[in-house]
């Protein structure tokens, strides 16, 4: 499964991302987390099974929501306190939630 995290530009999603894939890795799961601006987002939705979106993007969520929704992906804000302490645990257990709630899992 590949899910993608979203802010700005793609900066701090970098570092989440990063410590999600690494989560991953350790459980042993193929999932795949890039990072990614919403911008860039709306070109490529069609290559992820889930969407999450940085808290200090939130603003954005009806946005990336329409281009996510043309091929059925789910849209979350990450989860404040684990985007805080770049949980990347936490995020993973976020994403796999969504995708078994949309039926992408």
């Amino acid at each position: 499964m590949k899910a993608i995290i979203l802010c700005s530009w793609g900066a701090t999603s970098s570092s989440l991302a990063k410590s999600v894939n690494d989560e991953a890795k350790k459980r042993n799961l193929d999932i795949t987390v890039d990072a990614g601006g919403t911008g860039e987002f709306k070109k490529k939705a069609q290559d992820y099974s889930v969407a999450l979106l940085e808290p200090q993007v939130r603003h954005l969520k009806r946005e990336v929501e329409e281009a996510a929704s043309k091929y059925d992906i789910p849209v979350e804000i990450v989860n404040m306190q684990a985007f805080a302490l770049m949980n990347g645990g936490k995020v993973l257990d976020q994403i796999i939630d969504l995708a078994k709630k949309s039926g992408k899992l």
